[in-house]
């Protein structure tokens, strides 16, 4: 509730000069980074209710790094830095001078690299021309008497990929692209239409209701929206117990053990146990999620846009400890989300998606340097990024997308397309012919009729600086 710093955006993002706009800066992965080359740093602590903030000290004293007891003695004044800059902090003339591409960032740990053994490299779980269609529902008078073409809302349509024991695949694409429906699919909440999902080997196209309980135990999923997947009525403890018991992960004796044995892998104290989700902050409740999704020691988790809805420094928090876990226990992920930066700090692969249909993969690295599909470029474009000196290009799709239950014929993406005039005639072709898969030096493959070596002119959506 109390301002803590002001001033002109240049000198607030190059020359942060309170801790906790600094601390704000450090949880926002930049474009380009990777878990392999950074660590984002949460903010310590949270934020205290109103009515246990402290009366005489700076109110940002329990969760500042730079504390010292001169801090809790008053609240500081403004303090001007240069003309139009001022933070509310005694130190704020002491602190060291940090553009956004080396604002307080550690850096992880040098070691050797991973050695990639054939059991990495196996698949843990495979999609093959996957499909997951809804019936469209008509109001016309032939319908009624079944008759007429029937329609389909084409949510996933034709997507083969595979993910790797103990990687992660990053599925990105605009609200509608179906990444989630995609993801449904795999855990059985959505019927499968067509194609073959394999998982561990087995057969996964069948509904979760039909399913083995080994293969439920195998594949649990952290949902978007913890306040609609946490019983209210039923404590933190009894929750995560129910997939141990369900499961048999551990002896009946054992239970409480076990839940707070995860409880502290997600960092949160014992005590916890006994609380109700009402009682427990967003960044809380997902980490109860988290909790409960390991309950059943799975091999691969499935987060649908697990930090969407969180704060930048919960959702640093939440992107460490999902890191973590997955070094810890060697589990498969698949990492769905809207915010590229994020994806890219997490995965170690990345599919596209648009209009229900995959049209560029590959290891992250490559995904974020051109050549690039041309969806996946305006989608670059349009990340912001925490440096207001950068000049990042401006590629903005026009538009609306097209309905999923009438898509466009040849490839999906030409009606938006803006480097359809790279191709003969305004890409004609696109209209007509589906485009052919087109795989780089580097590894990933493009849907695109556009040849790979004129994609590859494309420069840079952000210069390597900024990133």
């Amino acid at each position: 509730g109390q301002m803590v710093e002001s001033g002109p955006i240049k000198d607030i993002f190059r020359n942060p000069r309170h801790p906790y706009t600094r601390g704000l800066l450090a949880c926002v992965p930049l474009l380009g980074e990777s878990k392999e080359s950074s660590i984002l740093q949460p903010i310590r602590g949270r934020v205290p209710p109103p009515a246990e903030r402290a009366k005489t000290e700076c109110i940002f004293a329990p969760r500042c790094e730079f504390v010292t007891e001169d801090c809790r003695k008053a609240r500081p004044q403004f303090t001007e830095i240069i003309p139009g800059h001022t933070a509310r902090c005694i130190y704020a003339l002491d602190i060291e001078d940090l553009s956004p591409a080396v604002k307080k960032r550690r850096k992880a740990k040098e070691g050797p690299a991973p050695v990639q053994t054939e059991a990495l490299r196996e698949d843990l779980i495979s999609f093959d021309k996957l499909k997951v269609y809804y019936p469209a529902e008509s109001n016309s008078v032939v319908s009624l008497f079944g008759l007429g073409e029937k329609r389909y809302v084409k949510a996933v349509d034709d997507v083969s990929l595979r993910v790797a024991k103990g990687r992660t695949l990053g599925v990105v694409g605009e609200s509608g692209c179906g990444k989630s429906t995609l993801v449904k699919g795999l855990i059985g909440l959505e019927a499968v239409t067509g194609g073959d999902l394999e998982f561990m080997g087995f057969d996964a196209t069948q509904r979760v209701t039909a399913r083995d309980t080994n293969m439920i135990k195998e594949m649990q999923m952290v949902f978007q929206n913890p306040d609609s997947t946490l019983n209210p009525s039923y404590t933190v403890g009894s929750q995560i117990a129910r997939p141990i018991k369900r499961f048999k992960t551990a002896p009946r004796g054992e239970v409480k053990n076990e839940v707070i044995k995860l409880l502290k892998a997600v960092r949160l104290p014992p005590t916890y146990y006994d609380r109700l989700p009402r009682q427990l902050s967003g960044g809380e409740k997902q980490r109860v999620g988290i909790a409960r999704a390991l309950a059943s020691r799975p091999d691969l988790i499935v987060c649908d846009e697990p930090v969407s809805a969180l704060d930048v420094s919960v959702q640093a928090a939440v992107i460490n400890l999902l890191l973590e876990i997955q070094q810890v226990f060697g589990s498969s992920m698949i990492f769905i989300a809207h915010d590229l930066s994020v994806v890219r700090y997490f995965s170690d692969d990345i599919a596209v998606m648009y209009l229900g249909h995959v049209v560029e993969i590959g290891p992250a690295d490559a995904i974020y340097m051109p050549p690039y599909h041309p969806y996946t470029e305006a989608l670059l474009s349009a990340v912001p990024v925490p440096d207001p000196e950068v000049a990042q290009k401006e590629l903005r799709l026009s538009g609306n997308v097209p309905s999923a239950l009438d898509p466009p014929s040849g490839c999906v993406f030409h009606t938006r397309c803006p480097r359809r005039n790279m191709l003969p005639e305004d890409g004609k072709i696109c209209e007509t012919e589906r485009p052919p898969w087109q795989t780089s030096e580097r590894g990933h493959r493009i849907l695109c009729h556009i040849p790979l070596e004129e994609l590859e002119k494309i420069e840079a959506v952000v210069s390597s600086a900024a990133a």
